[in-house]
């Protein structure tokens, strides 16, 4: 009887954690505890022709081992033969597997969020790394050598991703909208103390626009928590917008990534009903698209998951998706990210020794190119 009593207060023990660690799970936006991928892992140069530095979330992150083929700005690197310093941050959630990215600033999570996600190094955390291994490297050169280094390094800074999905999930809009404003004043803030920290006022900065989350495969069982979603979206944009313009302290080429990603569905659809547009939508040429709205990879979630040992069901051709799992990029898509970039920066932000040297055959040409990429002064 005592041995029954026993069993009986053991079983109830497992059900009693087991309901805590779900709870813990869903409280936690569904990604539980995260670890960073590489963490602060780049490679500082010394001397270049050319540099890239990388600020930014999952979208821009070169490191991780899940995204089938090179970021976009490997892509980019690759166009204008340049060094990269990458500090973008990537997580793998520890409860389902699944990718998590930085944000603007890790003060702005709810509690709940800040025990997992501030694993993550956001903007001001970046940049305070890149700082510490660039400063040093300064001490020593002449003014003409330092002038060199601000002359040919161009910054990306991608944030805006995991900052819509952290707001459209607040049940407070105004106090979403709210935290979005102070979002968007920390990047600027930041781009400005980079400014006066590195010495230089003619900074060259890519800056991203954010996504409609509602269009990644990730968000379409996700109900009602996307009824603000656009409207955030288009709160972040136009304050960012606004925000470039005023920058005083250099060049800002603003890239509007939801107008291309719509342009990416749009070929799709238009293909499919057989119209073709004077812009080259609708000819689905590059890379001839077979899915704009499902992943790539499919994985399995949660305890179960983990328990049958499932495993990921890749797609039999992953050039030919948009994305590649539910919420990042395909292949495909970031090497016409990156040359839809390249075509807006070449002559403005590249220093090049031969003006008219050509883009490399493997960067591909975009479908169409918007007018919506653009310079934001």
């Amino acid at each position: 009887m005592m041995r029954l009593f026993n069993r009986f207060y053991a079983l109830y023990a497992v059900a009693a954690c087991t309901i805590l660690f779900f709870t813990w799970g869903l409280s936690s936006r569904a990604y539980g505890d995260i670890t960073p991928i590489q963490s602060g892992d780049f490679q500082m140069a010394k001397k270049f022709d050319q540099r890239l530095v990388v600020f930014g979330d999952s979208w821009s992150d070169n490191k991780t081992q899940g995204r089938q083929g090179k970021a976009w700005t490997d892509w980019l690197c690759s166009m204008i033969n340049c060094h990269q310093e990458n500090l973008a941050q990537t997580a793998t959630s520890v409860l389902n597997g699944k990718y998590a990215g930085a944000v603007v600033d890790n003060q702005e999570l709810e509690l709940v969020d800040r025990l997992s996600k501030t694993n993550l190094a956001d903007f001001k955390t970046q940049l305070q790394q890149w700082l510490d291994a660039e400063l040093p490297t300064l001490e020593g050169l002449s003014e003409e050598e330092i002038k060199f280094r601000q002359e040919h390094t161009i910054f990306v800074v991608s944030f805006g991703i995991w900052d819509i999905w952290d707001l459209v999930t607040k049940n407070d809009y105004n106090g979403a909208a709210r935290s979005l404003e102070r979002r968007i004043k920390t990047l600027m803030e930041q781009l400005t103390q980079l400014s006066e920290r590195w010495g230089s006022t003619e900074l060259k900065v890519i800056l991203t626009q954010a996504v409609d989350v509602t269009f990644l495969p990730g968000f379409k069982a996700a109900g009602d928590e996307n009824k603000n979603a656009v409207s955030l979206l288009e709160q972040w944009n136009k304050s960012l917008r606004l925000a470039a313009q005023a920058w005083q302290s250099g060049r800002i080429f603003l890239f509007d990534t939801n107008a291309f990603v719509l342009d990416r569905i749009r070929d799709w659809q238009l293909y499919g009903v057989g119209i073709e547009q004077e812009n080259g939508l609708g000819k689905n040429l590059d890379p001839g698209w077979e899915n704009t709205s499902d992943p790539c990879v499919e994985s399995g979630s949660g305890l179960k998951a983990k328990v049958m040992m499932s495993k990921d069901k890749t797609c039999e051709h992953p050039e030919k998706y948009l994305f590649w799992d539910e919420m990042h990029l395909g292949s495909s898509a970031h090497r016409l990210l990156a040359t839809e970039i390249y075509h807006g920066i070449d002559g403005e932000l590249v220093n090049r020794k031969e003006p008219e040297a050509a883009t490399p055959a493997e960067s591909g040409e975009t479908a169409a190119i918007r007018h919506t990429r653009d310079f934001a002064a």
